[in-house]
């Protein structure tokens, strides 16, 4: 079929636009990659915008000499890969009864778990400090991390038992008729079934562990113990007029989530699609 002069036109626009909200989407990172190869000096001739005359890129390395970024990095991997394995690990145990087990009170137990997405960190941050503070666990790795566990949590079970919900029955029924415990049917036939979503769920607390600001700059005061996020604030402090060091520094922390975003880019998509909409 000959497409006429109209449809030619409207698909050029839309080409057009997609292509200019494309660009001005991917401008600012190529802003900051380029600011990152040159020095200060260079920037105040030539201006910010302009292409490195010389790429320079002993940046990266410098990077980890006059920074504490090794440390920063290790607490945020250690914080990450832990909260991330509990959160899965609980997530599963309470998504399963929730999808397939009658009790008592089952729905009411659920909103309860549904309430905890309501609650935000800034309403409850005072509690949690003062609660921290009095069990001895402020300034430690584990005021990190338990935190994040619990907020964690909410979201994973109702991600999980959405998806739990579209798995039929008869499948576990025929299992339990052979002899199948509870915990056998949640981890050979339950598990192998939630790939897309358990991806999704293992992408998205993981960067938002990694990305997480406010817990540890209001619970840890120690500079050992301090993540990469807030590393990078008191990088940018120290660094205020350095430029290419602060754009450097901001790469190699954004880094670790860009990649891991893109990597499983259609494993959050449609898992998160699945979790959230079957039932």
């Amino acid at each position: 079929m000959t497409m006429t002069r109209s449809s030619l036109i409207r698909r050029i626009l839309v080409y057009a636009v997609m292509t200019c909200t494309a660009l001005l989407t991917i401008a600012p990172f190529l802003l900051i990659i380029s600011t990152s190869l040159k020095t200060t000096d260079e920037i105040n001739i030539y201006g910010p915008l302009s292409l490195p005359h010389v790429v320079h890129w002993d940046n990266y390395s410098r990077i980890w000499e006059v920074g504490k970024f090794l440390t920063y990095y290790k607490n945020s991997v250690i914080v990450t890969a832990v909260v991330v394995l509990f959160v899965i690990v609980f997530s599963l145990l309470g998504a399963y009864p929730f999808a397939y087990m009658k009790f008592r009170a089952k729905g009411i137990f659920f909103l309860i778990v549904l309430w905890g997405l309501t609650i935000p960190l800034d309403l409850i941050i005072i509690p949690l400090f003062n609660n921290l503070k009095s069990m001895g666990l402020l300034n430690t790795i584990w005021s990190l991390i338990l935190p994040q566990i619990a907020m964690s949590i909410p979201f994973a079970i109702f991600l999980l038992r959405g998806f739990m919900k579209d798995i039929p029955n008869a499948l576990l029924e025929s299992a339990r008729m052979d002899g199948s415990t509870e915990m056998k049917n949640l981890y050979y036939i339950i598990m192998p079934m939630l790939y897309a979503p358990l991806v999704s769920l293992i992408v998205f607390t993981a960067i938002g562990t990694w990305n997480n600001f406010m817990l540890p700059t209001i619970l840890i005061q120690n500079d050992h113990l301090r993540t990469l996020p807030v590393g990078l604030n008191y990088f940018q402090t120290k660094f205020t007029m350095n430029y290419p060091m602060i754009a450097t520094a901001a790469i190699v922390s954004a880094l670790p989530a860009a990649i891991t975003y893109i990597v499983f880019q259609r494993n959050i998509l449609s898992g998160a699609m699945v979790g959230a909409l079957k039932e």
